[in-house]
């Protein structure tokens, strides 16, 4: 694959590339009762704009319970995968136009893809593998890594300017999301954004919140790949 491109466009998986019809919040939830033995699961926790290890914080701190062990966070995590891959078949979608797009930008030599998600990197695959999606994207950053978004937007970014052999600026990375979270790290990041009411936010509140491009969804990936390339 060309290491020339000129832009580097990141991706939020949930509410923005797929829909996984609440596999992920059930296996999360699933795993905080048996591993971590919270018997009030993701009571009170908001996921849409979260980091899982964000999640966990907050778990802790609901409960005033220590943060999970190395130990214990490696079999939260085994745990959560399996009943990922489990609980995830047959069940969720792409978002309107995202094969189409995705399709394109891999092929431009242009444009590299990778991700910003508040997914696990074991739980990201497991949901990308599942829609066939996951070869597209050649760097990211997951939300075991660090609990802040824009933390994960510098590090993806970092990330592309080793694959590249240079240091990719500000102005040549997009950042693709579905919540106000999104938007605001990839303020704080220096960063382009385009919001896509295509999760649980609206459109006129995602607009509020002053991101660079707002579409109601990717349904139009030629011109999507339009305004990534302008």
């Amino acid at each position: 694959m060309s290491t020339s491109w000129r832009r580097l466009v990141l991706f939020d998986i949930d509410g923005t590339l797929l829909s996984a019809d609440r596999s992920g919040y059930e296996a999360l939830e699933r795993s905080v009762i048996e591993v971590l033995e919270a018997p009030r699961g993701l009571e009170g926790i908001r996921l849409d704009g979260n980091t899982d290890l964000n999640a966990l914080r907050q778990i802790s701190a609901r409960d005033g319970t220590p943060f999970p062990s190395p130990d214990r966070l490696a079999r939260f995590k085994a745990r959560y995968a399996e009943i990922l891959a489990a609980g995830i078949q047959g069940r969720g979608h792409l978002k309107p136009g995202v094969a189409d797009l995705l399709q394109r930008l891999s092929a431009h030599p242009d444009v590299c893809l990778g991700l910003v998600t508040g997914n696990f990197r074991e739980g990201a695959q497991i949901k990308l593998s599942r829609f066939g999606i996951a070869e597209h994207f050649r760097v990211g950053a997951f939300g075991c890594e660090d609990p802040e978004r824009a933390e994960l937007i510098r590090r993806a970014v970092r990330r592309a300017g080793a694959l590249r052999g240079q240091p990719v600026p500000a102005d040549e990375v997009i950042m693709v999301g579905d919540t106000i979270n999104d938007i605001t790290a990839s303020q704080a990041a220096g960063v382009r954004v385009l919001a896509v009411a295509t999760g649980a936010v609206p459109l006129a509140r995602l607009a509020a919140a002053a991101p660079t491009w707002v579409l109601p969804d990717l349904a139009d990936a030629a011109a999507v790949e339009h305004l990534v390339l302008s």
